[in-house]
């Protein structure tokens, strides 16, 4: 019964994260960085803004790339309870 139990709790956590990455990863940096083309258009030649808008893609797969390593953090430790 115990084993059933962290299959759950693994799958559980396995689909949140690809759910999370999947929409709202993607949601939350396109909405700041369109809301920095939109009204902030005098300062995105200007650093910290022209590395986010110009890098958007590359920090959106880093996020994912995070949320997975924690995701595989927790794995480890329900596998090893």
């Amino acid at each position: 019964m115990e084993l059933i139990s962290k299959i759950g709790q693994i799958l559980f956590i396995v689909v949140l994260i690809y759910l999370w990455n999947k929409f709202i990863v993607k949601l939350l940096i396109g909405t700041v960085v369109n809301f920095h083309k939109k009204n902030n258009v005098k300062n995105l030649n200007k650093q910290p803004i022209k590395f986010f808008v110009k890098n958007e893609l590359k920090i959106i797969n880093m996020a994912r790339l995070f949320y997975w390593f924690g995701g595989i953090i927790i794995i480890i430790g329900i596998i090893t309870e």
